[in-house]
Parts: structure tokens; sequence; C-alpha cells
């Protein structure tokens, strides 16, 4: 034990010095505050700039969803622009699910590799993932997207859809976000949405140990929230984190890791997702996008 804790300050020290890219140290920084206080802050911005996330209105019954995660940009944003520009071409609606940097410094080349999408007509929703909070910097991450929970509808001709955003960048939704989120899933019961999609970036399930101590949520945690999803009829729990796509079904709702799009990536992708009058999904290859492009 007590090797392991003489050994840490070096394995920091050396992550900073002999691999600038690694977030080592961030992962250990307790400096942004915790959940419940991002929670606190979220809901204030919601109410002093409701219209950061505004809610929508589609022309028709039928729209499509663009997905990117992972983004972990350092000091080139190839695979982000690129999914940027495909997204403001296609897409209809865009979700960004947090660890769109990898470590200080880089929210400015974050902001540029978007520059596509922030310059579209095309209405995009963040959240915050671990790697946006490390080394004190939620400060940063409000300043380009102001808030990590919140939720909206998408109107169409015919029907009503929610969408539901959560930060869980700790690993943890924190008491009140979970509060709210019981509280929230209750209420809108009663309006009769077609479809109820929760995005954020950690995911519920996972195959292996890949992200440390931030790889999801604790168990009783995890019994709580997919007991919610499953009660109130949630469709779709979207998340990234894991880097690599995985589709699970537990309980009615359907839980998809959408995969990493990052230029270190060796596979690196996104999600299509065409909602209607049922939900279907496809997975694209951002490699695919950069030949065409």
């Amino acid at each position: 034990m007590k090797k392991t804790i003489m050994l840490l300050p070096i394995l920091l020290l050396a992550s900073c010095s002999l691999f600038p890219n690694l977030d080592l140290g961030g992962m250990f920084n307790g400096s942004s505050p915790r959940n419940d206080q991002r929670f606190e802050e979220s809901m204030a911005y919601n109410d002093s700039v409701p219209s950061r996330y505004p809610d929508l209105t589609m022309p028709n019954d039928e729209y499509t969803i663009y997905v990117g995660t992972d983004f972990h940009v350092d000091t080139t944003w190839r695979t982000t622009a690129a999914f940027a520009k495909e997204a403001a071409a296609k897409a209809d609606m865009v979700l960004l699910l947090g660890d769109m940097v990898n470590a200080q410094n880089n929210y400015p080349h974050f902001w540029e590799g978007i520059r596509a999408l922030r310059e579209s007509f095309v209405p995009w929703y963040a959240t915050a993932g671990n790697h946006d909070i490390y080394f004190g910097q939620w400060s940063v991450f409000k300043q380009y997207f102001g808030t990590s929970t919140y939720f909206f509808t998408v109107t169409t001709p015919s029907a009503r859809d929610l969408y539901i955003c959560l930060d869980s960048s700790d690993g943890t939704l924190g008491v009140k976000q979970l509060a709210w989120l019981r509280a929230l899933l209750a209420q809108k019961q009663e309006e009769g949405f077609r479809h109820t999609i929760v995005f954020t970036h950690t995911h519920m399930f996972k195959r292996d140990g890949s992200q440390g101590h931030t790889s999801n949520y604790v168990l009783e945690e995890t019994y709580e929230i997919t007991s919610l999803l499953s009660r109130y009829g949630v469709d779709w729990y979207v998340s990234g984190h894991d880097h690599s796509r995985e589709v699970t079904e537990y309980k009615g709702v359907k839980y998809i890791i959408v995969d990493a799009n990052n230029d270190a990536e060796p596979k690196p992708g996104y999600m299509m997702a065409a909602v209607g009058g049922t939900l279907a999904y496809r997975f694209g290859s951002t490699d695919e996008l950069l030949k065409k492009q």
C-alpha cells in the first residue's frame, strides 16, 4: 500500500510529461464541483436561459437524429469535423454525449471542430462527460454549453416525444438529479408522449472495466435508475463512455452505447436514428465520411 501511494505522484507527473494526451491526473482531481452542485447550477441556468436547448417542432412525423460522443479533442479534430459536417447536412437534430475534450485548454478546438454544425440550422443538444470536467473544467464547460441536465420535447404533426439529458460525468447522478428524474418521469407520464429517450455520457451496463473508477453507476443506483426507466416506459437510454458500441435490452428499455468518434480511435463512429411511429437506429463509420468528404 505504501509503495502504491509513493508511486502515484510519479505516475501523475509522468502522465503529464511523457503522455500529454493522457488525462490520468484529471481522473483523480476533484476541483470541479460534484454532481449535486453541478445539477443546481444547471437548473439555475435553465431558468435564466430557457432558449439554450429549446423545445422543437418537426414538419414530419418521422425525423432523423445523429448521435456523436467521446470526441476527446486535443489539438486535432478531423473526425469531429467530419461528423459535424455530415450531421449538419443530413440530421434534423443532433445529440452530443460528452467527452468533447480530452484534457485542459481544448474547448476552443472542439468548438472549431463542430463549426459546420454551429453554423447550420440543425438544433443540437449536449451533456458533459468525465473528461469534460477533469482538471476543474466544469466552469469552462458551462461557458460553452451552459447546462448538462435538462429536458425538451419534439412535436410532430401527430405526436410528441420527450428527451431527457442527464449529467453522469461523475459516474453517478447524485441525490438531487436522481430525485429530479424521478419526479419528471412521474409528471410527464400523464402527457402521453410517443417516445421517451434519455441521453447521457455514462453507460448503464458494460462488459469490461475499461473506464476505471468512472466505468458506470454503483449497483444500487443502477437498480434504481433502470427500475425508473422501465416503470415509466422510457424507450431508449443512449450513452457513450465505453468507446465501443453495444446494445442491451433490459425490462423493455433499449440501452445503446455509441462508438467513440475521435482522431486516435482505430474505428471512429457515430449513430443515426429514425424517430417516427417506431424507433430505428444504425451505426456509421467516420472513416467512411472522411473518404467521402
